[in-house]
C-alpha cells in the first residue's frame, strides 16, 4: 500500500491489522463511498473476527469477510494446509467470490440471497473447491437492511468442524451488535444536535446524515428528499457554512460534530424576500422609526441577515446571547447588525 494512512484511519486498527489496499483507493481526493463504508464495515468487524479467530485457534478453519460485491477484504486461516489449499484455488484476500465470478460458493450465495447459507463439497462449481465446506452470512445494516459485505467460516470436508455454524453465528452477532450500538449512538448523536440547533433559532431546521434526516413540521411546504439534500452538503464541501438549494432556499450548515460536515450537519433553512428587506425598519434615537436604506446586499449576505434577525429575536434582542447561539464574536456580531440594519 503506498501513501501514508491518516489518524482517522489508523485509530481503529488494532497491531498486525492492516487496510487492503484497494480499500484505500481516492479519487479528487476524497475517499468513494464503497471505500468509506468498507472500512467502516473493517472497524466494527474487528472485535469480532478476533473473538471468532481465538476460538478457533488450533481448528482447520477458514475465515473471511468480504464487502458487498463478494470481494475478500480481510482473511485468516488458523492451519497453513488450509491457507495454501484455498490459495491454490485462488481464494485470496483480494478474491472474488461473487456467484456471477465465482460461481456457486457459500459467500457468492449468501449475498445473492441476502440469507445464511453451506454450500459442501461439489456443491462447489470450481473443482479446486469440491473437498470444502463453506458457511456464509451476509451483514446487513440493522436500521436500513443495506447490504455491506458477508462474513465466511470455510473448513476441509474430510476435517469437518463441529462447531462450523456456531463460529459463524458467532461472528455475524459480534458484528451485528456493533453495527447496532453505533447505529443507536448516531441517530442520538443527530437528535441532540437537532435539538441543540433548533432551540437557536425560530427557521426551519433539518438534520441529517448520509443515512437518516430529521424534520419537523412547519417546513412552510418545503418537501426534501434526503439522498438528494445530502449530495447537495457532499458537493458543497466538509468546511462551507452555508450554500443556496436549486429552489432558492438559503441553507446554513452547522455540523454535528464540528468543524467537518462528514458525520452529519443540521441545515438552517431561510427563503428570502428582498421586497420585504427592503422595507426594514429600526429605532432611533429620537425621532422614531426610520427606514433603513440596504447596500446592495449577495444572496448569501441576505440569507445571514435573516439569520442573525431571527436569532436576535429568539434572544430578546440580547447581544451576547444571541453571539453564543451563532456561535460568532460579540464585536462580529455588532459589525452585522450596523452593516445589515439590524
Amino acid at each position: 500500500m503506498t501513501g501514508t494512512s491518516s489518524a482517522c484511519e489508523a485509530e481503529f486498527l488494532a497491531p498486525g491489522w492492516t487496510i487492503p489496499s484497494h480499500a484505500m483507493t481516492r479519487r479528487n481526493n476524497k475517499m468513494s463511498n464503497s471505500a468509506e463504508e468498507q472500512l467502516s464495515l473493517l472497524k466494527v468487524a474487528r472485535r469480532a473476527i478476533s473473538s471468532t479467530q481465538e476460538a478457533l485457534e488450533g481448528t482447520t478453519t477458514w475465515l473471511a469477510l468480504t464487502d458487498a460485491d463478494g470481494r475478500v477484504t480481510y482473511e485468516w486461516a488458523a492451519a497453513p494446509s488450509l491457507r495454501r489449499h484455498l490459495a491454490r484455488a485462488d481464494v485470496t484476500e483480494g478474491a472474488d467470490l461473487a456467484q456471477g465470478s465465482a460461481g456457486t460458493n457459500g459467500v457468492g450465495v449468501a449475498l445473492a440471497t441476502r440469507a445464511s447459507t453451506i454450500v459442501q463439497g461439489t456443491d462447489h462449481l470450481d473443482e479446486r473447491m469440491h473437498n470444502l465446506v463453506c458457511a456464509a452470512s451476509p451483514v446487513l445494516h440493522p436500521i436500513t437492511r443495506k447490504l455491506l459485505g458477508a462474513v465466511n467460516v470455510t473448513c476441509l470436508a474430510g476435517e469437518p468442524n463441529p462447531h462450523l455454524k456456531i463460529a459463524l453465528n458467532m461472528l455475524l452477532t459480534g458484528i451485528q451488535d456493533s453495527l447496532t450500538r453505533l447505529s443507536r449512538a448516531r441517530h442520538q448523536r443527530l437528535l441532540d444536535a437537532h435539538l441543540r440547533v433548533k432551540a437557536g433559532t425560530g427557521a426551519a431546521v433539518i438534520t441529517l446524515d448520509r443515512y437518516t434526516m430529521i424534520a419537523e413540521d412547519g417546513l412552510g411546504g418545503l418537501s426534501f428528499d434526503r439522498e438528494q439534500l445530502w449530495h447537495y452538503v457532499e458537493e458543497a464541501g466538509p468546511f462551507t457554512k452555508e450554500f443556496v438549494l436549486p429552489t432558492g432556499v438559503r441553507a446554513q450548515i452547522v455540523p454535528v460534530m464540528p468543524p467537518r460536515t462528514a458525520e452529519g450537519c443540521s441545515l438552517v433553512l431561510s427563503r428570502l424576500s428582498v421586497a420585504s428587506l427592503a422595507g426594514s425598519h429600526v429605532k432611533g434615537s429620537n425621532a422614531g422609526p426610520r427606514t433603513v436604506v440596504l447596500p446592495e446586499l449577495s444572496q448569501l449576505e441576505l440569507a445571514e441577515r435573516e439569520i442573525i434577525a431571527s436569532v436576535l429575536r429568539e434572544c430578546r434582542g440580547n447581544k451576547s446571547d444571541a453571539a453564543e447561539q451563532l456561535r460568532i464574536a460579540r464585536g462580529t456580531l455588532y459589525e452585522r447588525i450596523r452593516r445589515y440594519g439590524l
